[in-house]
């Protein structure tokens, strides 16, 4: 199930100094909405229900981030309106087009999910040295590690998922 393209790795990962730091943030504004989307069609179609809730926190985590992105643009570009790339460089997380039956899918597109994270991390890193001010440096910082963070966060459900015996006797038990 391929849910990142090879442009998507390419352009971040190889290119990112190619791109203006208006095309950054354009990106990662885009690429955190595209993101929330994801988690939020994710959540309303898996039925575990512990895992629905990370998915819903992730997506409200997405939310801010594009918030703290769209206040940091419009401080730096005043007056400048924000134009989405048209070619496709964030990711191409598509919603969830139905249930979610096999933890092979899940497991899949939890996969695919940490890669966008370690992804959106290092576009932070980028963003940080770019940065003309000590208070938008630590911004970026800040995104950064919280793109880790959520990485972790959906590392260990991966790790769940792995072992679905174990995971689903904790649903059981109420964990």
């Amino acid at each position: 199930m391929a849910i990142l393209t090879k442009s998507f790795y390419i352009h971040i990962s190889e290119k990112v100094n190619e791109f203006s730091l208006k095309e950054l943030l354009e990106m990662a504004i885009k690429a955190e909405i595209g993101v929330r989307e994801f988690y939020k069609s994710m959540a309303a179609n898996v039925d575990m229900e512990s895992f629905k809730k990370k998915l819903k926190f992730l997506a409200e985590e997405e939310r801010k981030h594009e918030i703290l992105l769209r206040k940091l643009y419009a401080q730096t570009f005043p007056g400048e309106e924000l134009i989405f790339p048209k070619e496709q460089v964030g990711p191409e997380l598509k919603p969830v087009a139905s249930k979610l039956e096999k933890i092979q899918d899940i497991i899949d597109l939890v996969r695919w999910a940490m890669k966008s994270k370690d992804i959106a991390s290092k576009l932070y890193e980028t963003l940080e040295n770019m940065a003309d001010t000590e208070e938008k440096r630590r911004l970026m910082c800040s995104l950064s590690d919280m793109e880790k963070g959520h990485y972790y966060t959906l590392r260990a459900e991966y790790e769940l998922l792995l072992n679905w015996g174990m995971y689903s006797q904790m649903m059981r038990v109420g964990l």
